[in-house]
């Protein structure tokens, strides 16, 4: 599958904050993240890494397993559904994803770089670092199969799903890997068959919540005369909807921090791409331990979708079981959903990536 980088590529590497060229594992991790996100929405078993939970094979477990289905063999033997598919101890990956990079390193970004805002506590402009250049260019990404119960198409449609949608790779808080397939978009059915058959009914504790499908949002908007600082300064835009004395800790768990023990960023966003769209995407908890007993998921997405489609062209807004979904609002079925975001819904959902070169009309 041969792609190329709409927003540069950061995978990191030996060394810390540098990267010599694209690596395997930087890939690899957000696919992980991604197929956690789904498992979960469609109720499969997923260990909770918040808890420090370990899957690994136990040979003995698998032998004495009284399961006809091989899924829950191998569960009765210590691995999760994710685990199953992306190895774990005593367990090998169930795919190889080999890299032909032939990428370069991108030097017109500008580093460091600062929003077009002044922030009136300190009367500074917001500025973030980099460390060392991304890359950009095309990249093959192979996958194979190592074992013949696993098509290697369900990571195929993972990838598409991540190039529709959201970034691979790392440091996507900071706007990079927006990648589209060069030959056409890559079948996604395997990916859904593959997660109907390991659906279940498990539900996730509230608290800590855990991304799934069920409180993501994904959005796409459109700029007019975009650079890479519009990024910047919609992350400081939304990071002052929760700004304030009383709100800091919300600020924090909201849009990340360095400070008091890093915290991530629960809302990502990528730098503009094919003329000025740009793509928003996070995760909401219905409940979380912070802003003492005032926590609301509704009002804190509603602020963020409000802000985008008052401040920009707002194309596309998904959220399962949601007025706002832009195209199948209210929907509570987790399959129909999910079919509509791999596009197998049969309808016109404006979620594909619209970024075709010219002499391409597919």
């Amino acid at each position: 599958m041969a792609f190329r980088t709409l927003t540069p590529l950061w995978t990191g590497g030996v060394e810390a904050g540098k990267m010599e060229r694209i690596h395997e594992t930087g890939i690899i991790g957000s696919l992980r993240w991604w197929f956690e996100v789904f498992m979960r929405g469609f109720g499969g078993m997923v260990n909770d890494p918040t808890k420090d939970e370990r899957s690994g094979f136990d040979s003995e477990k698998y032998k004495k397993s009284q399961a006809t289905d091989e899924r829950a063999r191998l569960r009765d033997a210590g691995l999760c559904d994710v685990s199953q598919v992306f190895g774990a101890t005593g367990w090998r990956r169930r795919f190889r994803l080999t890299i032909i990079d032939q990428t370069q390193r991108d030097t017109s970004l500008p580093t460091p770089i600062s929003a077009d805002r002044t922030n009136s506590r300190t009367n500074k402009k917001p500025t973030w670092w980099f460390p060392d250049q991304p890359r950009s260019g095309n990249l093959t990404i192979q996958m194979q199969s190592l074992d013949r119960y696993f098509p290697a198409g369900v990571i195929g449609g993972l990838l598409q799903f991540v190039a529709d949608w959201a970034a691979v790779g790392a440091k996507a808080q900071m706007g990079f890997g927006v990648v589209e397939p060069v030959s056409g978009r890559v079948d996604t059915r395997p990916l859904y068959d593959w997660l109907v058959a390991a659906a279940g009914n498990r539900q996730y504790p509230k608290l800590p919540n855990l991304p799934n499908l069920q409180n993501i949002f994904l959005a796409r908007i459109q700029l007019q005369n975009a650079t890479d600082q519009s990024t910047f300064n919609l992350k400081y835009d939304l990071r002052q909807l929760f700004a304030g004395q009383q709100n800091t800790k919300l600020r924090h768990f909201i849009m990340g921090t360095v400070e008091d023990g890093r915290m991530a960023a629960k809302v990502k966003m990528s730098r503009p791409y094919c003329g000025g769209l740009m793509r928003i995407w996070g995760w909401i908890p219905d409940q979380a331990d912070v802003d003492s007993d005032k926590w609301d998921r509704e009002k804190v997405v509603d602020a963020i979708y409000k802000h985008l489609s008052t401040n920009y062209t707002l194309q596309v807004w998904r959220e399962m079981n949601s007025p706002r979904d832009s195209v199948t609002p209210n929907n509570v079925d987790i399959k129909v959903f999910s079919q509509s975001l791999l596009g197998l819904g049969g309808e016109d959902d404006a979620a594909r990536l619209l970024c075709l070169p010219a002499n391409r009309t597919d």
